[in-house]
């Protein structure tokens, strides 16, 4: 079990660790790796404040460490959903991961609406954000079925139910908190409805779509946080 939550950790970080876990193995505790990165910026938001400047830097380390797979998979996602072209050519501008114009958008403004939310959602909420998006990804992997027989998505599908039995585990601490479970809710839910999507366009998700998942899984558990 400790290779695989250090698998979860090398797979979803820069954080050099070694690791021979395979992908698959270690997607049960995706949330684990969610509990360390909202821990590290709800220590850092704690310590510099809460000014945009000073979350601006705290987002930057963080994406850093954790969130920048997610935050190019997001990127790829917008320009390739948001094109007009068919299902070959948007995994094809997925592939090619440049930045189209539809990715800059989303991506600019993702990081306002998230910037503005972090002066806005109580601290304790920070964590849940996190945790919540990492079960996203577990939830919508285990409902889906990868795009193509390569890339990430390939990687860590299909996940089993016992996987999903125990990254739902690690939820286990949010019983005591409603609004914390309300915040997983809402995540999972945005998973699933882009999982869908994701079907309906490509038929399946890759490591892209679970970027996007991710972020956006992130950003509706804020905006939960700040209407409970």
């Amino acid at each position: 079990m400790f290779k695989n939550i250090i698998g979860a950790v090398a797979f979803l970080s820069r954080i050099p660790l070694a690791s021979k876990c395979k992908p698959k193995d270690s997607v049960s505790h995706f949330p684990f790796v969610g509990y360390l990165s909202g821990s590290l910026l709800a220590a850092l938001l704690y310590l510099t404040g809460r000014s945009v400047p000073a979350i601006a830097f705290d987002l930057f380390i963080t994406y850093l460490l954790f969130n920048a797979f997610f935050f190019d998979g997001l990127l790829d996602t917008s320009d390739a959903f948001l094109s007009q072209r068919d299902r070959v050519d948007k995994m094809e501008i997925m592939k090619a991961g440049n930045i189209g114009p539809m990715a800059l958008l989303t991506g600019v403004v993702y990081l306002v609406i998230k910037i503005h939310l972090f002066t806005v959602i109580p601290l304790w909420s920070v964590l849940a954000c996190s945790v919540s998006s990492k079960y996203a990804i577990v939830t919508s992997a285990a409902i889906s079925k990868p795009a193509k027989d390569e890339g990430l998505g390939a990687l860590i599908m299909p996940v089993k139910a016992r996987s999903l039995l125990i990254a739902t585990v690690y939820l286990l601490p949010f019983l005591f908190f409603s609004k914390a479970l309300m915040m997983v809710l809402a995540a999972s839910f945005s998973g699933v409805f882009i999982t869908w999507i994701s079907h309906k366009l490509i038929s399946g998700i890759t490591g892209d779509v679970f970027g996007a998942i991710e972020e956006i899984a992130e950003i509706v558990a804020m905006a939960t946080a700040l209407i409970l």
